[in-house]
C-alpha cells in the first residue's frame, strides 16, 4: 500500500488471498473513476493472460480471480502496472446497448408518486424523463445479475428510502443517487421502486448466465401492463441487443 504525506495514492494493487488481487482506483465513487475501472477490465481482457480466471469490475474497482498455479501475483501487479501506465485511453462509447421495456407506477412502481413529491416534479415527467435517459452499466452486484446504471441527471440525486422494504422482485426499477439499481431476482432494498421490466437478465439456462455487463447502454422504454404481460421471457434474451 503506498503513502504520500499521510495520503494514499490511487490506483493501488493489493493481494486478495493466494489467488485473487484487487485495483482500487479511488475511496469514493465518481463516473471518472468507474470508467478507469472499466477501462482497464477492457483491455486486460482483450489479451487475458494465461491462469486469469475472472474479472470483475465495481464502481472504483477491478477484482482479478486467478489460479496461483499457472500464473503468479507479481507477474499480473507488473503485467497491470504497464497497462495503468498507458492512461487507458479506451473508447467505452462502442459497446453494446439495449431497449428494455418497463411498467412504470401503479402496482409495478408502488413509489413513482413519493418519488415525483421528492424530484418535486409529475410522475409523467419521472417517467420521461427516467425513459429518455440512457445509462451505462457500471457494475453487477449485491445479488445475481443486479446491474448498478447511470449516471442520471443531477436531478435524480434522491436518498435512499429510510425503510427497507423486505423484498421487491426481479427486474424492479430502483431509484437513488443518480442510479437506477435493476435486480435479476428479488431481493431486500431501501432503495424506491418505480416501474419494473417483464426482462430478467440473469438466468442459468443460458449460456451466458447474465444478459447484460459493465459497460453496456441502457435505455427503458415504457410499456403497458398488458403489453408486459405478453412478452415471453426467453424472447427477450433474443430481442433485445439494438
Amino acid at each position: 500500500m503506498k503513502f504520500n504525506k499521510n495520503k494514499m495514492v490511487f490506483p493501488q494493487i493489493t493481494s486478495i488471498g493466494d489467488s485473487g488481487l484487487i485495483v482500487v482506483f479511488g475511496e469514493k465513487f465518481s463516473i471518472e473513476l468507474n470508467k478507469k475501472a472499466l477501462a482497464l477490465d477492457f483491455e486486460l481482457n482483450k489479451d487475458l493472460p494465461e491462469g486469469v480466471l475472472e474479472t470483475i469490475p465495481t464502481l472504483v474497482s477491478l477484482m482479478v480471480r486467478f489460479d496461483p498455479l499457472t500464473v503468479s501475483y507479481h507477474f499480473l501487479r507488473d503485467y497491470i502496472d504497464a497497462l495503468l501506465e498507458s492512461n487507458l485511453n479506451v473508447d467505452l462509447s462502442g459497446g453494446r446497448s439495449f431497449v428494455i421495456p418497463a411498467v412504470y407506477g401503479g402496482n409495478e412502481g408502488p413509489e413513482l408518486d413519493e418519488v415525483a413529491d421528492i424530484m418535486q416534479i409529475r410522475p409523467d415527467q419521472v417517467i420521461s424523463g427516467h425513459s429518455e435517459s440512457e445509462q451505462q452499466v457500471m457494475m453487477l452486484g449485491f445479488s445475481a445479475g443486479c446491474s448498478y446504471c447511470g449516471l442520471l441527471p443531477p436531478i435524480w440525486d434522491i436518498p435512499r428510502g429510510k425503510k427497507i422494504n423486505p423484498s421487491v422482485p426481479g427486474g424492479s426499477l430502483l431509484i437513488a443517487l443518480r442510479q437506477t439499481v435493476f435486480p435479476a431476482s428479488n431481493m431486500p432494498t431501501g432503495w424506491r421502486r418505480i416501474g419494473q421490466s417483464p426482462c430478467l437478465t440473469f438466468d442459468l439456462g443460458k449460456d451466458p448466465n447474465f444478459l447484460l455487463k459493465p459497460g453496456d447502454k441502457i435505455r427503458f422504454e415504457q410499456i403497458s401492463s398488458a403489453k408486459a404481460q405478453s412478452i415471453a421471457h426467453d424472447k427477450l434474451w433474443e430481442t433485445l441487443e439494438k
